[in-house]
């Protein structure tokens, strides 16, 4: 499914979500440069998030490639998913939690992705990039905050557009990335390709911090 527009009111200044939104645009743009100069390997290599590099590695440099990862992207496709997700989900869950919070949330539960990929795959060599992680978080945190609003998403092949609450749309989500990341491990072990278990991760670290930062704001 892929979401169009919630019930949240849009006319609300996010400026974080549009600031990872610009950022993310911006370093394509340097990769698409890269590219051309047959340095693009090599960037992903020094600034993406590598398991297996991780036992070696300063705890320092591991979290610098983890936040590095964030903003760096495969492909066109790659980039406009991601960031489709946080331009729909990402301004209510800030406009709630404020945006202090709400950069932590993208900053801790990208973390939290990383080191759940790690955990499935410390022995990979293939650096991981994508701000899908991170993003992830937004969805968990969104699940937690609004799981009552409704998302107008667009279901190929079935119904054009679905308006659905959003604990069913985001569990749906969630159980998909679920049942991907379980067979991959299955069939062929984690050794490259979409890296699930980071969505399933991020997911669970943004739900739990948004219980977090919520009750410190009530309090």
């Amino acid at each position: 499914m892929i979401p169009l527009f919630d019930s949240n009111r849009r006319n609300v200044v996010a400026p974080v979500t549009m600031t990872v939104i610009v950022a993310n645009m911006i370093l394509f743009a340097f990769q698409l440069l890269l590219a051309q100069q047959g340095r693009l390997e090599e960037f992903f290599h020094e600034f993406g998030f590598i398991p297996a590099s991780v036992p070696d590695a300063a705890l320092s440099d591991t979290l610098k490639t983890v936040v590095t990862s964030m903003f760096l992207h495969g492909n066109l496709l790659h980039l406009a998913a991601n960031l489709w997700f946080l331009f729909i989900f990402g301004p209510p869950v800030e406009n709630r939690l404020g945006s202090v919070k709400t950069l932590l949330l993208f900053l801790i539960g990208g973390t939290g992705a990383a080191f759940a990929q790690f955990a499935v795959a410390p022995s990979s060599t293939l650096p991981m990039i994508g701000a899908s992680g991170a993003i992830a978080a937004i969805l968990g945190a969104y699940l937690f905050l609004f799981p009552l609003a409704m998302v107008v998403a667009l279901v190929p092949w079935i119904i054009p557009l679905i308006p659905v609450p959003a604990f069913v749309f985001l569990l749906l989500w969630f159980a998909f990335q679920f049942f991907m990341g379980m067979t991959q491990l299955m069939d062929t072990g984690v050794t490259g390709g979409v890296a699930w278990f980071a969505h399933i991760g991020g997911f669970i670290v943004g739900f739990c911090l948004a219980i977090l930062l919520r009750r410190r704001r009530r309090s």
